[in-house]
């Protein structure tokens, strides 16, 4: 039971944390005060993502510094093996991804915050094939292509978006499919002047159709 209510927090604060969202990150992360605290660093870091869409750089710097402490917080009941993934590097690149939409908001710090996040998502983005979380990895992969192609490198966007798409056999995520329309619709206007970029964009046109 506790088990199972460990799991729908963190979803929850998924949904708040969605940058695509408005989300409300008081709401999630008082509901995981009794939580272990690797499960509260994950909601604090998924919640940060508030900050960004509302371009607040100072309470989402403020919720980073309060979430790193909480994994080195020893738990007091034994944690579900769904919470293993839960380390620095997933935290650094929800961070990174909230940085990302952060220079969407703040162009005068824009290229500061880029190059912070090209930092933050490079680890989870380059998880082996055969580890987990591939679902992470496949997202943040996305995240990081549009860090480089909003930092102007385009050969390292299209490696970072055809890494992400290789997890797809592992990934069954609608959500996280339809992330990589972003980096199609980013890439598209460089598609008549790069080969790369036109071979990327036909797989990524391959995609499954939401249903």
């Amino acid at each position: 039971m506790r088990a199972t209510r460990i799991r729908s927090l963190s979803h929850r604060s998924e949904v708040f944390g969605n940058a695509l969202d408005a989300p409300q990150p008081a709401a999630a992360q008082e509901s995981a005060t009794t939580a272990p605290p690797a499960v509260r660093s994950l909601v604090a870091a998924r919640s940060s993502l508030a900050h960004a869409v509302a371009g607040d750089l100072t309470s989402f710097h403020r919720t980073r510094e309060d979430t790193l402490p909480l994994l080195d917080t020893p738990p007091d009941m034994p944690l579900p093996r769904w919470t293993a993934y839960i380390d620095r590097i997933e935290l650094d690149a929800i961070t990174g991804r909230g940085l990302v939409v952060l220079a969407e908001q703040l162009p005068q710090q824009r290229h500061r915050l880029l190059r912070h996040a090209e930092r933050l998502l490079h680890a989870r983005a380059n998880t082996s094939p055969d580890a987990p979380p591939q679902r992470s990895a496949l997202r943040h992969g996305a995240w990081l292509s549009l860090a480089h192609h909003a930092t102007g490198d385009l050969d390292l966007a299209v490696d970072a978006a055809r890494l992400a798409l290789r997890r797809l056999p592992a990934v069954s995520s609608a959500r996280s499919v339809a992330l990589l329309r972003r980096p199609h619709d980013e890439l598209t206007p460089a598609g008549p002047r790069s080969p790369a970029v036109r071979d990327l964009l036909n797989d990524l046109r391959r995609l499954p159709t939401p249903s």
